[in-house]
């Protein structure tokens, strides 16, 4: 059943369920104080300050370097960051950088500043690496684009998926966010990997919410996961259970959001905004959803033509974007809009300043080839062929986004 045949009459009754929506939880995210703000901001300029004088050691290249970050910071986030979240004992200011303070924070902090300092002899270590650790999913997403490769035979063992962690993480990755297919499908290997990546890297799960129960999620906490990305694509429950193609995925995504605040994790939604959802003016009353939920983050992701969505026309169009970037400006930067989720946008920085992937992210699919990202199919090699041939280390070659380009 496609969207476009669901009644309009669901999104009016959807409005009293949202007011409904807190009851349940059993906790929320809320923004630090404008106190607390003030001491993680400054402490924050202090550790870029501080690293930069031990990894540079030249004043006017310190100077120069920390104020090409800063620009860059406000160029992909925005003029004015004024929501931070605490949790369990961190600080995030977005879902990627690693929370503050941390030793993947430093880490990721001094390898931007030598890129930045030398950015002709050092090209940098790889930050983020979006990791699809199986190909099983119980769903049949609109916008899928692990379509090809789902359902098929797992293409890692536990064992081998712990060692595309330590080939990332010798190559400097902080940050792995575990995705499929479905994650949770695998909720014991995934609860494995976790705790053995933990100690060097960041840990996100990316889900749909399936399985993700209260039991599940205390386990991945337990484990040292940080936070999840739960992929929600509408605030109308008939909707998005029509674009999952799965009758229960709504409430159990909810149940997912809620055991997951419970568990002291990082929250932040994905959805997936199509033409529909924008030329329905679907963005402020999905905001609103979030702010009843109570996650800290929302993530707007733009549809591309890959995957399920292959041969689609389904690239949006100017005035969409010009939408989304008011959008994006108006919840982050108002300060009607303080007590909402901070709004995750990337197609605002790549429009200005290029892609962050390839050259500090990659995309690991379940099949085990590397690409750019998961949006551009942009096969380099596999690392399971690596892996199976015991080799040291993965080619050096840096697959760009085709789109966008290189970030300077």
């Amino acid at each position: 059943m496609r969207i476009g045949s669901i009644s309009r009459q669901m999104e009016n009754r959807q409005s009293q369920r949202i007011k409904n929506i807190g009851s349940e939880k059993k906790a929320t995210a809320h923004g630090v104080g404008a106190l607390e703000r003030v001491f993680v901001k400054t402490g924050r300029i202090i550790s870029l300050f501080y690293f930069a004088c031990i990894t540079l050691k030249r004043p006017v290249l310190v100077i120069k370097t920390v104020k090409q970050l800063i620009r860059l910071r406000r160029q992909t986030w925005g003029p004015k960051i004024s929501k931070i979240y605490k949790v369990s004992g961190r600080y995030y200011a977005n879902l990627y950088d690693p929370g503050w303070p941390s030793r993947s924070y430093n880490t990721s902090l001094k390898e931007e500043l030598k890129r930045h300092a030398f950015p002709l002899k050092h090209t940098g270590n790889l930050n983020l690496v979006f990791f699809a650790i199986t190909r099983k999913c119980p769903l049949r997403c609109e916008h899928c684009f692990e379509w090809d490769n789902l359902n098929k035979k797992e293409t890692f063992s536990k064992e081998e998926l712990i060692q595309v962690v330590d080939i990332y993480q010798k190559q400097g990755a902080v940050q792995f966010h575990f995705s499929g297919g479905e994650p949770m499908v695998r909720i014991n290997d995934l609860v494995e990997v976790i705790r053995h990546a933990r100690h060097k890297s960041e840990c996100i799960v990316v889900t749909s919410g399936f399985n993700l129960t209260g039991i599940n999620a205390r386990r991945l906490k337990e484990a040292g996961c940080k936070g999840v990305v739960v992929s929600i694509d509408h605030y109308v429950p008939e909707l998005h259970n029509a674009f999952r193609h799965h009758p229960q995925i709504f409430q159990q995504a909810i149940t997912g959001v809620n055991a997951a605040l419970a568990a002291g994790l990082v929250v932040s939604l994905s959805v997936c905004v199509t033409k529909t959802f924008l030329d329905g003016n679907h963005l402020m009353p999905y905001m609103k959803f979030a702010k009843e939920l109570g996650v800290h983050f929302v993530q707007l992701l733009e549809p591309k033509a890959i995957g399920h969505y292959s041969g689609q026309d389904v690239l949006l169009e100017e005035h969409h974007i010009v939408q989304l970037e008011s959008f994006f400006k108006k919840i982050n930067n108002d300060n009607a809009f303080n007590a909402h989720p901070f709004v995750m946008y990337h197609g605002f920085h790549q429009r200005r300043i290029g892609c962050y992937a390839g050259s500090r992210s990659i995309y690991v699919d379940s099949a085990g080839d590397v690409h750019a990202c998961p949006f551009c199919h942009t096969k380099s090699y596999n690392v399971g062929d690596i892996i199976r041939t015991k080799e040291k280390s993965v080619p050096v070659k840096e697959n760009l986004c085709p789109r966008y380009g290189k970030i300077a």
